[in-house]
């Protein structure tokens, strides 16, 4: 009895969540994807897949195995189409739940033509979070629904716990295979290995590419490997409390801005599932403080403009990121995507500023304690 309670106090206890904040998310979410992560970022790339002969079709196990090759473009057009409109229907919280599953489920289906012909990118996270949100009823609040219904089901926690199993455990697949791969052997020091790959094979030499490919400090990089491993594997443990897993999120940010500046790979998708962690209760507050204190309005009209300011917000700084993106603007030397760039810097330094304020803060408290 007691081994249960604590499961599922870690199940449904772990997180805690606000209606508001879910709003909140649930609009983030929906923009991020809409503006940044469809796959094939246009019909181009399906156009592309359409004409290719069958012999080229080598879908992994699973539902898409039923196709003999790949589909015409009219297909391709059908499901895009009907993302984009779940995509919308989930940001303005229309039928949420299942505008949030039918997002992930088309997602899954472009992105499972798109690997078909072999090369496999790390996205899943991009399908996996609205379609495991669509239970938090992160559209209790602020959304198309909670003005179509008197009463909706409250708010829940336990898809948060169930999103960080899954990011802990591609977390864990990641590390694990390192070390049966020899990353722990101290004669070879497998990150710069990786890093001098990615320089002279793949030609990605933006950045600090240059400056990390001259480094050569072996003590340097064995610690880089020790260290990646540690964190990957670490987030397995970090997942049984929400304050640790919270700042190995933090540890993610941090290592992905890494290896994007030195091997210039974003990994931007997964910035989806680490965004789900934030106090995005503190965020709704902060902001609707910040306009009660300028604006002088008080009560529901608020909170309803909080949120209308929140959305414009977010829609100022990543139109205009989407806009210069669009116009093909990489950095030279490499592949790595204005937007990647963008985002992933935002973050990092988000990152940083958040962990500076609390170690000031802690610092503070122990001085007072003395």
């Amino acid at each position: 009895m007691r081994f249960k309670k604590r499961f599922d106090n870690w199940i449904f206890n772990s997180f805690s969540v606000s209606v508001e904040g879910l709003a909140l998310l649930r609009i983030f979410t929906s923009l991020f994807i809409l503006l940044f992560l469809i796959p094939g970022m246009g019909m181009g790339h399906f156009g592309f897949l359409a004409s290719l002969p069958n012999d080229f079709y080598a879908p992994s196990p699973g539902p898409l195995r039923i196709f003999d090759g790949f589909p015409p473009l009219a297909i391709f057009q059908l499901v895009h189409t009907i993302l984009v409109i779940s995509l919308f229907a989930m940001l303005a919280g229309y039928y949420t739940k299942w505008a949030s599953v039918l997002t992930g489920i088309s997602i899954l289906i472009l992105q499972g033509f798109i690997y078909s012909i072999g090369k496999v990118n790390h996205e899943i996270v991009v399908p996996l979070v609205p379609i495991i949100m669509a239970f938090s009823n992160w559209g209790y609040a602020y959304s198309v629904d909670s003005m179509r219904k008197k009463k909706i089901a409250n708010p829940e926690s336990w898809p948060l716990t169930l999103l960080a199993l899954f990011v802990a455990f591609m977390m864990f697949t990641a590390g694990f295979p390192k070390i049966l791969g020899g990353w722990l052997d101290p004669s070879t020091q497998a990150t710069q290995g990786h890093l001098f790959n990615q320089f002279f094979i793949r030609e990605r030499q933006a950045l600090l590419a240059g400056w990390a490919v001259g480094f050569d400090n072996v003590i340097f990089w064995e610690l880089l490997d020790w260290l990646t491993i540690l964190f990957e594997i670490g987030f397995i443990v970090a997942l049984f409390k929400a304050s640790w897993f919270r700042l190995f999120v933090g540890f993610a940010v941090v290592f992905h801005f890494s290896t994007m500046m030195t091997l210039n790979i974003a990994f931007l998708p997964n910035f989806l599932a680490y965004a789900v962690f934030l106090n995005w209760e503190n965020i709704y507050s902060t902001i609707r403080s910040q306009y009660v204190r300028f604006s002088g309005v008080t009560g529901i009209k608020s909170g309803k403009r909080a949120v209308l300011l929140f959305s414009g917000m977010v829609l100022l700084i990543f139109l205009p990121i989407k806009l210069l993106s669009a116009q093909n603007i990489a950095l030279s030397q490499t592949d790595l995507m204005l937007h990647e760039f963008v985002l992933v810097t935002t973050a990092f330094l988000f990152v940083a500023i958040v962990g500076f304020k609390k170690m000031a803060t802690a610092v503070l408290k122990k001085k007072k304690v003395r």
